[in-house]
């Protein structure tokens, strides 16, 4: 009989429970290694998809079914030593609730004394990588720092706060919101209903709506604006810019009040949409859409 077998049943209860519990502590939760993953969640039409991405990507694409698909990509280049790091401490937190889902990338950091890239080390690039499908009757609201964001095929509200993300919606109904302080802007084949809004403090925009909604409220304190409407479309326009600012339009707009080089107020096609322009030293445009 070996020294175990004379122990008191409770006693190697107790001690196989401890070491059950070290092992396990020690081990990484498993959803922060994997490199390349996907998770499902059924949610009912009109649902939020909220997603926070530091860099990386964040591309949304609106289907026909009724589930939430999130596929995360995690991409390292460097040594292996960093790599283990990096994985460990790259954690991806998906909570989800019928009418949410909530997307958070929570990249790890060195303690440095100001900014830094790639957490603190200048030997690797890493990343992660989110490319999600949803409900086409989805909301989003979409957070980053410098991720490429990319919309499409959404039939809901949008909102977007970022630093200086490339920003693509393409195909969309819905009000648009954007914050974002530098990089580029683009949409295309847009149907505003609600409001729209854009402020960023410097790169260019193009914005082609098949619609403007109610509201449309532009800001940007330098860069190129262009506005791509239908023909038809009625609009009111406030503009009002620096002397360094521009503005130019291919629809004859009517103004009582005149046209100065940093104010003009007036309507063409009858007045309709308010459409609210502000810029320090950028330029407006705005184009019939073809």
């Amino acid at each position: 009989m070996n020294f175990a077998s004379r122990l008191p049943s409770s006693i190697v209860l107790a001690a196989a429970l401890v070491l059950a519990i070290n092992v396990y502590s020690q081990t990484p939760n498993a959803q922060s290694q994997e490199e390349h993953f996907t998770r499902n969640f059924t949610v009912t039409p009109g649902s939020t998809l909220a997603v926070e991405n530091y860099k990386g990507t964040i591309h949304v694409t609106g289907t026909s079914s009724n589930q939430v698909a999130v596929t995360v990509n995690k991409r390292f280049e460097g040594s292996d030593s960093d790599r283990k790091w990096w994985m460990e401490n790259t954690h991806v937190t998906i909570d989800n609730e019928a009418n949410r889902v909530r997307v958070a990338v929570d990249y790890p950091s060195n303690n440095c004394n100001f900014w830094c890239d790639n957490d603190g080390h200048t030997d690797y690039t890493a990343a992660v990588e989110l490319t999600i499908e949803v409900p086409r009757k989805s909301n989003l609201d979409i957070n980053g720092y410098k991720p490429e964001i990319k919309l499409a095929s959404i039939d809901g509200d949008i909102r977007i706060k970022s630093y200086k993300s490339p920003i693509d919606i393409d195909s969309t109904i819905g009000a648009v919101n954007i914050s974002t302080y530098k990089e580029s802007v683009r949409l295309h084949d847009v149907t505003i209903r609600g409001d729209l809004g854009l402020k960023m403090e410097k790169g260019d925009a193009t914005i082609e709506a098949r619609s403007l909604g109610n509201d449309a409220n532009i800001e940007t304190g330098k860069g190129t604006v262009v506005l791509r409407i239908p023909t038809t479309a009625g609009v009111t326009v406030d503009y009002s810019g620096s002397r360094r600012a521009s503005f130019h339009s291919d629809f004859p707009i009517t103004s009582d009040a005149g046209f100065r080089s940093s104010e003009l107020r007036g309507s063409f096609n009858g007045g309709g949409t308010r459409l609210r322009l502000r810029t320090e030293r950028g330029s407006f445009t705005i184009e019939a859409l073809q």
